[in-house]
Formats: C-alpha cells, sequence, structure tokens
C-alpha cells in the first residue's frame, strides 16, 4: 500500500516536472526570439519618420476607433492594452520611438485594441488568465518555494511550485493564437493604409510584430506587464 501510493507521488511528481521543463523550455525560446529581433530591428529607424503612437494611431483610426488613449507609459513593461478602461499603453521608447521595433510592438499592441472592438471570444479568456495568474498560480509557486526549504515539506513545495507553474503552462496555451491572431490583424490594416516609405521598412516592422507574438507566451513577462499598468501612473497620454 505505502510503496502504491509512493508510485503514484512520484508519476505525479514527474507529471509535475515535465510541464515545468516545456514551459521553461517554451518560454526561453519565445524570449531569445523577441531579445534577438528587438536588438537588430532597434538599429533601424523608420524613414517615414513615424513613432510607434504615430503607428497605433493610424491603425485605430483607419479602423474607425476613436475613444481609445494612446498612453506613454512607464518602465520596461508597459506595452499593453486595458479594454476596461480603453487605454492602449506603450513603454516610453516605443511610444516615441521610430525604431522598427518601437513601430512593430505598437502595431501589436493596437492589434489588441482591434480584437476588443471585434469582441474576440479568446481574447477574454486571456484576460481572466492573467487574472488567474496572478492571483493563484503566483502565490502558490512562491508558497511552493518556501515550503521547499522547510524540513519536512519538501516534497509538498515542489508539488506547490510545479503546479503553480503549470497553470503558467495553461496560460501560455491560451495565449499564443490570440497573440498571433493581434499581429495578423495589425498587418492586414498596414496593407490597406501602406504607411511605410520602403520595403525594407515594412519587413522589419512585420518581423519585430512576429516576435512581439512569441514574447508574450511568458505569463510572467505578461503578468509584470499588468502589475506595471496598475502601479505605474502613466506620463502621458492622447485620445
Amino acid at each position: 500500500m505505502i510503496s502504491a501510493r509512493f508510485a503514484g507521488s512520484l508519476a505525479a511528481m514527474q507529471l509535475f516536472l515535465l510541464f515545468f521543463l516545456l514551459t521553461l523550455v517554451t518560454t526561453m525560446w519565445a524570449k531569445g526570439k523577441y531579445r534577438k529581433a528587438y536588438d537588430e530591428e532597434l538599429k533601424n529607424i523608420a524613414a517615414s519618420g513615424l513613432t510607434g503612437a504615430d503607428l497605433a494611431r493610424m491603425i485605430l483610426q483607419a479602423r474607425g476607433i476613436e475613444v481609445v488613449e494612446i498612453v506613454r507609459g512607464k518602465g520596461l513593461f508597459a506595452d499593453y492594452y486595458d479594454p476596461e478602461h480603453k487605454r492602449l499603453f506603450l513603454a516610453p521608447q516605443h511610444y516615441g520611438g521610430s525604431t522598427f521595433t518601437a513601430l512593430g510592438i505598437a502595431a501589436h499592441e493596437a492589434g489588441h485594441v482591434l480584437q476588443h472592438r471585434d469582441g474576440h471570444q479568446p481574447l477574454q479568456w486571456r484576460i481572466s488568465a492573467i487574472r488567474a495568474t496572478i492571483f493563484l498560480s503566483l502565490p502558490i509557486a512562491a508558497l511552493g518555494l518556501f515550503m521547499m526549504i522547510v524540513p519536512g515539506m519538501a516534497k509538498m513545495g515542489v508539488y506547490l511550485l510545479a503546479f503553480g507553474w503549470s497553470l503558467v503552462a495553461g496560460y501560455n496555451l491560451v495565449t499564443l493564437p490570440v497573440e498571433l491572431d493581434a499581429s495578423e490583424r495589425a498587418r492586414q490594416v498596414l496593407d490597406s493604409i501602406r504607411p511605410f516609405r520602403n520595403l525594407d521598412e515594412r519587413l522589419g516592422v512585420e518581423r519585430m510584430m512576429r516576435a512581439a507574438s512569441a514574447a508574450y507566451v511568458d505569463g510572467v513577462f505578461t503578468v509584470i506587464s499588468w502589475l506595471g499598468s496598475w502601479f505605474l501612473p502613466s506620463s502621458d497620454s492622447e485620445n
């Protein structure tokens, strides 16, 4: 009986650890792809002279969206659309920057506004998943880490840590299609309004949009963005 319970516990632990490793590998791949594109396209300045805020505004106006504020956020994790208050946050370097990186990220975030306007249901699932990650998975994982250093509770701590991280894995499954769809919606608008001066500019921005889709697979990254939008006041906004 004891050996059977031990075998069951071991199998459960192995399953949780597998979830943990798969999520970790996926996150590392996504962040690596994003970082490479981010750094490379940061060196390229748009010949059009458009800033991230300009391009986001053009995308929204092309679809008749006038009620969303484009806000200069604070900090590195300020790129986020808040559908409840209809505010599109962009980090300072993306709000006022004219690099391909700034334009690509701004366009991607504008894609989330288009999703919200069209009632894209998976976007609502994503929002619910973010809240679950903030209020459920992160506290569980933190408790697990604490219990791992408490004598006699290390195994339970491993369970909790792996369970909390597996919730992040579930978040990732919900997020990826939403992020890809956001970039695709923005790309379709860009194809119709043609705001770029040359092919290099268009291709560079589109590359950054694809990289941004992969980056936000990282649930922790997105949670930090949410928390930043809650606790860091914005410094400027445009209607």
